[in-house]
């Protein structure tokens, strides 16, 4: 399996957890996104130098949050 498709798996685990899990489990699923895909913090770099697929992977899960 990829690493891509642990992270789908993980953020459908996230969202199978329970309401006060969720937001903690979604939250460390983008830090650890973050890390292992170098996603930068500003979007226009992001745009630039992360794969397209990433992004949306991790914007799903940033959506989901309901930070």
């Amino acid at each position: 399996m990829g690493k891509l498709a642990e992270y789908k798996k993980r953020y459908d685990e996230a969202m199978n957890a329970s309401r006060s899990r969720r937001d903690f489990l979604l939250t460390e699923l983008m830090t650890d996104m973050e890390r292992d895909f170098c996603i930068p913090f500003l979007r226009s770099v992001a745009e630039r130098e992360v794969d397209a697929e990433v992004l949306r992977v991790y914007r799903l899960v940033s959506y989901s949050r309901s930070i």
